[in-house]
């Protein structure tokens, strides 16, 4: 059975870039934290979907997305700072995410909203100096609701006020990144 999933020409044309700022603190070589503020867009279009599934809304949406997440990284290998070593590994993350999204376009009862998020992936990076680095990611956000795309669920429900938090029918979007790093790096002395 052939679903295709993988997106076609007018699916990749609904991509849109986004634009983030991120605090990482590291105190030890394996974990990193970080805070990222993400400012984007989502465009959806229920008609270019192939699947064969009846009854799937052909509604199309765009909606400003403004992503605040708390997130940890580990590190496969030890990344530190240090000029005499090539310092790069790959990394998985994932976190808790807070999501502002305001849907319109061909959906009933257009709305803004609040949401959470769980967002998770993999990631590179590499420091080409002491202070400049860069960074690749691939990861996702599971939403925890369903009204990302202005089309939410109620549980089983066909009337009232959409659910705030659904694990099961949550929407989920994918995201990459290619970021540019400056390390602030600090060097305690202990007292004497």
């Amino acid at each position: 059975m052939d679903w295709h999933l993988v997106p076609n020409a007018a699916q990749l044309k609904k991509m849109s870039p986004s634009v983030n700022f991120q605090v990482r603190y590291q105190e030890k070589n394996a974990f990193a934290y970080r805070a990222k503020f993400n400012f984007s867009s989502l465009q959806g279009d229920g008609s270019l979907n192939p699947l064969p599934v009846i009854g799937y809304s052909t509604n199309s949406f765009s909606s400003p997305l403004i992503d605040f997440s708390l997130v940890s990284e580990y590190n496969f290998l030890d990344y530190q700072s240090n000029r005499k070593i090539k310092n790069w590994t790959p990394y998985l993350y994932g976190g808790v995410s807070g999501i502002f999204v305001s849907p319109s376009g061909s959906i009933p009862n257009p709305m803004t909203f609040f949401t959470f998020s769980i967002p998770y992936g993999v990631g590179l990076k590499y420091q080409f100096s002491p202070a400049w680095g860069v960074q690749w990611e691939f990861g996702t956000s599971k939403v925890l609701s369903d009204v990302m795309d202005g089309m939410p669920s109620y549980a089983g429900r066909t009337l009232g006020t959409p659910d705030k938090i659904s694990f099961s029918q949550g929407d989920q979007f994918l995201n990459s990144s290619v970021m540019f790093t400056y390390s602030i790096i600090s060097i305690f002395c202990p007292k004497e």
